[in-house]
């Protein structure tokens, strides 16, 4: 079996070189992309790809583990079962994350569908940097998909992020306190 998912990642990675695009890896890399590979494929290019891939445990640790591969770890949350991501493997991937693109696909292809979504919020919400970033922004998914959060928590770390001026994290705070006056 490992033989077979370490085909199938091979497979993927493929695909990535069939649909690079050499100008949109520059700007990524000029922009400050931290990744040693860049393919230049777009989101909407990346999901197709994962369209033709069977979900699979073992084939998207692979590829989440291909840390210096852009789209390696974006289409990783794409392809691992809903039913077998628990909050042990949510929290060591969320520890993981390099930058706010990666977080922003983690959190909406995959961590706002497990069931745990909202208590793994919750447990975020005094973290590191980013992981502040991925409590408001797994925050943000659940509402606009109508699944609970801790507002009032999550509220005032928004305004926290706000008053320190903690740059990384003012959009998404902006975005989490727009969401909850949308819904109020």
């Amino acid at each position: 079996m490992p033989n077979d998912s370490h085909e199938i990642a091979r497979q993927i990675r493929q695909q990535f070189f069939v649909f690079r695009n050499g100008l949109l890896a520059d700007n990524l890399r000029n922009s400050g992309d931290c990744h040693k590979m860049i393919f230049g494929l777009n989101l909407p290019q990346i999901i197709d790809i994962a369209k033709h891939f069977d979900k699979n445990a073992i084939v998207a640790t692979e590829l989440w583990n291909s840390k210096d591969t852009r789209e390696c770890r974006i289409i990783a949350p794409m392809l691992y079962p809903i039913e077998l991501f628990n909050e042990e493997i949510a929290l060591k991937w969320i520890s993981e994350i390099e930058n706010h693109e990666i977080a922003d696909n983690l959190c909406h292809k995959l961590l706002r569908n497990i069931p745990s979504a909202s208590q793994l919020c919750a447990k975020l919400v005094n973290g590191s940097d980013m992981e502040r970033y991925v409590c408001m922004r797994l925050a943000v998914n659940l509402l606009s998909i109508n699944k609970s959060v801790e507002t009032d928590k999550i509220l005032f770390l928004a305004n926290n992020e706000l008053k320190n001026n903690c740059i990384p994290n003012i959009s998404v705070a902006k975005s989490f306190i727009e969401a909850i006056s949308d819904i109020e």
